[in-house]
């Protein structure tokens, strides 16, 4: 076995059941299994915890989204077992709520392995401006969420 050639992992071993909380939470279900570039990692389910303010790749806070647009937002553990959380382009829908463009993924730090992700679209009937973090993860008026579970990234953008 050429072990020179054997890439060091980074992955969830297990589904983390990404889901909203109350408020500005989120919640995991069992305990999520990691590992990052090869190292296991694991950190406890999470019930109603606190969502970062801030996104990963650049310290600042999350751009906001209005109507007729929408975000993907991928969380994910860093080797201390921190939630961290980046957040994709903000791209226009069209008159069904659809993406016109998909939202590019974000570009992870390397201390980071991607847990699950929310899909966030503002429908036309969205008022005002919605920032992750900052605004309810669930049950905005004109705002749709859809949660999912990843092992990795994915190699193409989330439209749904």
């Amino acid at each position: 076995m050429d072990n020179l050639a054997l890439l060091p992992l980074t992955l969830c071993l297990m589904k983390s059941a990404l889901a909203a909380g109350t408020t500005t939470t989120y919640s995991t279900t069992g305990v999520t299994h990691y590992l990052i570039k090869g190292k296991a990692y694991s950190v406890a389910a999470a019930t109603n915890a606190a969502t970062p303010t801030t996104d990963v790749v650049d310290g600042l806070a999350f751009a906001g989204i209005s109507a007729n647009q929408g975000s993907v937002y991928i969380f994910g553990y860093n080797a201390a077992g921190t939630i961290k959380v980046a957040q994709g382009s903000v791209e226009a829908l069209d008159a069904s709520g659809a993406f016109i463009l998909a939202p590019q993924l974000p570009v992870l730090p390397d201390d980071f392995c991607p847990i699950g992700y929310l899909v966030a679209k503002a429908g036309s009937t969205a008022v005002g401006a919605w920032t992750f973090g900052t605004n309810n993860l669930s049950g905005v008026t004109g705002l749709t969420y859809t949660f999912g579970s990843l092992g990795t990234l994915p190699d193409r953008p989330f439209v749904s």
